[in-house]
């Protein structure tokens, strides 16, 4: 009995470690392969919805400068120039990540030299969504 509980501890350990994937190396610069956005004003602050499919539509550029582990940061450039830092983290399955910067929060994936960036805005100021296809490019 006392080795059947030994075995079945040791199985659950081994699976849950199994889960727990190593996070991917993101260091460097990816570059927009493809976005959709939607952006408008707020009840207090009105203006005209914006819907967009288009390339530049989101960041164009996205630069990770430090990781650690699952922990990385880095900085967005947008179409205007605009640049805002990030902090993300990635998720158990070594895939997924979660970030926040400087006027919004997102989740996304990465998977090789690919990944996906969707963002929605925290500003009191427009509402915003947008999702971004990047390619690793250095």
């Amino acid at each position: 009995m006392m080795i059947k509980k030994c075995l079945l501890i040791l199985t659950v350990m081994f699976a849950s470690s199994a889960y727990a994937q190593t996070a991917p190396n993101i260091l460097g610069t990816w570059e927009v392969v493809s976005a959709v956005s939607s952006a408008g004003g707020t009840e207090d602050k009105q203006s005209r919805s914006v819907l967009s499919n288009k390339k530049d539509a989101a960041i164009l550029k996205f630069t990770i400068s430090t990781q650690d582990g699952a922990a990385f940061q880095g900085e967005t450039t947008w179409k205007d120039g605009l640049k805002n830092l990030v902090s993300g983290v990635f998720h158990r399955d070594g895939k997924t990540l979660t970030f926040s910067s400087d006027v919004g929060v997102g989740t996304g994936y990465v998977a090789n030299d690919e990944m996906e960036f969707c963002s929605a805005s925290v500003l009191t100021t427009k509402n915003r969504a947008s999702c971004t296809q990047l390619k690793k490019v250095k």
